[in-house]
């Protein structure tokens, strides 16, 4: 059981837990990432660090499934975050979200240039309008 910088307890799973649970790093402003955790499923774990503190040994120790970071900060952006996670082998995925970038395809591609090897895409946080749905339906 390890526990997070806001005080919540992260467990494994017991063996009669019949759906496996997740763990998502988040990496960033942790008062900031910690209200995104409304867009995952109930049955996430969350590790929320500071890029600055982020090493390939606590990535290890950590071992999550996926990482979800901001395209780009003031501490850093994506693309260094995706050399870190190049360099320590990552294989899960990671998500960036693109707030207020005109063209985060850019981003995209050149992270994909680089790093083959990494699954990285950004994230839509754009709530979907009801109108939106119903006329794609018609």
């Amino acid at each position: 059981m390890r526990q997070n910088i806001f005080g919540d307890l992260i467990a494994h799973p017991d063996a009669a837990d019949a759906a496996p649970r997740r763990m998502v790093l988040m990496v960033g402003d942790p008062q900031r990432m910690q209200m995104l955790k409304k867009y995952f499923p109930q049955r996430t774990d969350f590790f929320l660090i500071e890029f600055s503190d982020l090493t390939p040994d606590i990535l290890k120790s950590i071992a999550p499934d996926s990482v979800v970071a901001p395209a780009l900060c003031e501490q850093f952006d994506c693309l260094e975050l995706a050399e870190l996670l190049h360099r320590a082998r990552f294989k899960g995925r990671i998500r960036a979200i693109p707030k207020g970038l005109p063209r985060p395809e850019i981003i995209r591609e050149e992270i994909a240039s680089l790093y083959p090897s990494l699954d990285f895409d950004m994230l839509d946080l754009t709530p979907v309008q009801l109108v939106q749905i119903r006329a794609s339906l018609h």
